[in-house]
């Protein structure tokens, strides 16, 4: 995303933060009897952190990741979409004090929804690539920062992608919903260690995967059938140093300046203008020469959207 993109799509987050509070808290709220929350205050709460590298590059897996990320998401709260939700002991304070939240939202399955789960499922031999380098490059003192002109160009360099984030910037909701839906899932790391591994697969579905090194395009681009969900994937080439899991921005995003997409890929160029569209309000999947493409970033909406989930298993 640009510049003024990322704007607009923090504004997005907001939107979409203060949409899904309006639909998932329940207007008169049952008192809370994990927590006696007079009893806590923010500073006493501290969340245990596991980084890529206390796993290891070799084990990781979209489980791992998002256990980790979400476990301490354990307080249940009423809504009404299809999916349970979950939240952390600091947000529901701040949703006490009427502040926004600040720990994303986990999403489970309804034991009470397991029939109409039932036509969400995907179909076999599909993957879905989850983008951990997207999430390193808009995570604090990262490539946003020098693109808002915040940093210099040592924030293109070296940046960790240790701690990858479930956020809307790295289609956070969307990858839980896919997953708890029964998909599967491999990462960047797995493409770019091994371009060869999409060739086991009829369908690969891409997510905001908008920073990728040479060999992931090649593979991505290449392969016969694919699903777009975000309107600015294969948009910037960026190299992976593994010796300290960090990558470096080499070319593309108006770097150096007038470079758009690195690739000069024309199918993120004919779609690159839906990036900004996350309500998803007038969504469509359009055929392209290897498979499809949405016209909007569906991350703010997608929980509430069983059409559309349902629209990517027919594809």
């Amino acid at each position: 995303m640009n510049k003024l993109t990322k704007i607009i799509s923090l504004g997005a987050v907001t939107i979409s933060v203060i949409f899904l509070i309006s639909l998932v808290i329940n207007p008169n709220p049952e008192p809370i009897d994990e927590i006696t929350l007079d009893e806590i205050t923010l500073d006493e709460i501290t969340l245990d952190e596991i980084t890529l590298d206390e796993i290891t590059l070799d084990e990781i897996t979209l489980d791992k990741l998002l256990k980790n990320y979400f476990s301490s998401h354990i307080i249940k709260k009423k809504n009404d979409i299809n999916f349970d939700t979950y939240f952390t002991e600091k947000d529901v304070l701040r949703l006490k004090q009427k502040l926004p939240i600040q720990d994303e939202v986990r999403f489970e399955l309804s034991s009470e929804k397991i029939e109409l789960y039932e036509k969400l499922k995907p179909n076999k031999n599909t993957i879905v690539i989850y983008p951990i380098f997207t999430s390193a490059a808009y995570s604090d003192n990262g490539f946003y920062d020098y693109y808002s002109g915040d940093c210099n160009e040592s924030c293109l360099i070296d940046i960790s992608f240790e701690n990858p984030e479930f956020t809307y910037n790295s289609s956070g909701i969307t990858t839980q919903i896919l997953h708890i839906l029964g998909y599967n899932f491999i990462t960047d790391i797995d493409v770019d260690k091994n371009p060869e591994i999409l060739q086991k697969y009829e369908t690969v579905i891409l997510l905001h995967n908008e920073y990728v090194t040479q060999k992931m395009f090649d593979s991505i681009s290449s392969h016969s059938n694919l699903i777009f969900l975000s309107p600015n994937a294969l948009y910037a080439l960026i190299e992976v140093n593994y010796d300290n899991n960090t990558i470096t921005l080499i070319r593309g995003h108006d770097y150096p300046p007038g470079v758009a997409n690195a690739f000069g890929y024309e199918i993120e160029e004919r779609f690159h203008e839906y990036e900004s569209d996350g309500n998803c309000f007038n969504w469509k999947f359009f055929k392209i020469e290897n498979g499809y493409h949405l016209n909007c970033y569906p991350d703010g909406s997608i929980h509430f959207n069983l059409e559309l989930i349902a629209k990517i298993k027919d594809l």
